[in-house]
């Protein structure tokens, strides 16, 4: 069914900003009222045009919600449905061959974005941390998780950087097929950390939308 017009334009401008952007923001723009505002973003995000995320406060209270354009980010939902189907007879078989796919598929798609973060080379720890954790956020944006990179935490034995994902792309299938779904993810997060002594793990919907991905360095 064709979208009607006022559907078209809150598409458009939730197309024109480069992160999420919430309902009122759309209304003050569109000039529409802000519950005609959500009804259209509802409508959008069924279709899959756009996804929810979380919009976080400087101060106390709850996060608003803001909506990003998920149309051009890459598409590997049929593949994941065929590696569901094809990758084994067991979970476990399942989610290692998945999280190799993985590896190999970052093999191809982080170079340009190593590239971007500048040499490797004789960096100290927090450095080669800070690096990974850029390049991470910016392979998952690319992925369309609508990631949100945190300031560091440190401790006495350990420094981290949290990312978290907003938007999973797949996440229907995520669900259903954890292993498969989350094990390429974690295949291509396996990837970025790798030849670094730094730790990488994916912890999947810690919240109903949320994943967290996490990158490690020990003192």
């Amino acid at each position: 069914m064709p979208r009607n017009r006022q559907r078209e334009r809150v598409l458009h401008l939730v197309r024109q900003h480069e992160g999420p952007v919430d309902a009122a923001q759309i209304a003050g723009q569109i000039g529409l009222h802000v519950t005609t505002v959500r009804f259209h973003l509802d409508a959008l995000c069924d279709e899959g045009a756009i996804a929810r995320t979380r919009l976080h406060r400087a101060g106390a209270g709850r996060p608003r919600t803001g909506y990003v354009a998920v149309e051009d980010r890459l598409d590997y939902r049929v593949l994941a449905e065929v590696l569901a189907m094809e990758l084994g007879r067991t979970a476990q078989t399942r989610r290692d061959r998945a999280e190799r796919a993985g590896r190999r598929w970052a093999d191809q798609m982080i170079a340009a974005f190593k590239a971007d973060a500048g040499p490797g080379e004789n960096l100290s720890d927090d450095d080669a941390l800070d690096r990974l954790a850029v390049v991470a956020t910016q392979v998952f944006a690319r992925m369309g998780f609508a990631p949100e990179l945190l300031a560091a935490k440190r401790s006495r034995t350990k420094r981290e950087r949290e990312i978290r994902l907003h938007a999973c792309p797949i996440r229907e299938l995520a669900r259903a097929h954890p292993e498969v779904g989350c094990g390429l993810h974690r295949g291509v997060l396996a990837e970025l950390a790798r030849d670094t002594t730094i730790s990488a793990e994916l912890e999947p919907f810690v919240e109903p939308e949320l994943c967290l991905a996490r990158v490690v360095s020990h003192e």
